[in-house]
């Protein structure tokens, strides 16, 4: 369970910088609100946090990445950042 955290961290990483990658290649903000709202939905869905602060309550870590998900959802929704 914990190889494939550390994959879908990695994958999830790696489409994150393939969306801001397009957004610069074509020039179209709608490639960074997607890869932030995506990035936040997997926080969401699969929380993770350093491996440095693994000694922490579990709980508040959990609460803590999906509330930061959230927050990324919100950025990818609210902002324009092609403009």
């Amino acid at each position: 369970m914990n190889e494939m955290l550390k994959t879908s961290f990695a994958g999830r990483l790696a489409v994150f910088v393939a969306f801001l990658a397009l957004g610069l290649i074509f020039k179209n903000g709608i490639f960074h609100n997607v890869a932030w709202s995506f990035y936040g939905l997997c926080m969401i869905a699969y929380p993770c946090w350093p491996k440095a602060w693994d000694h922490g309550d579990h709980k508040k870590l959990t609460l803590g990445s999906r509330i930061a998900g959230v927050l990324a959802v919100v950025i990818g929704l609210i902002t324009r950042f092609g403009v």
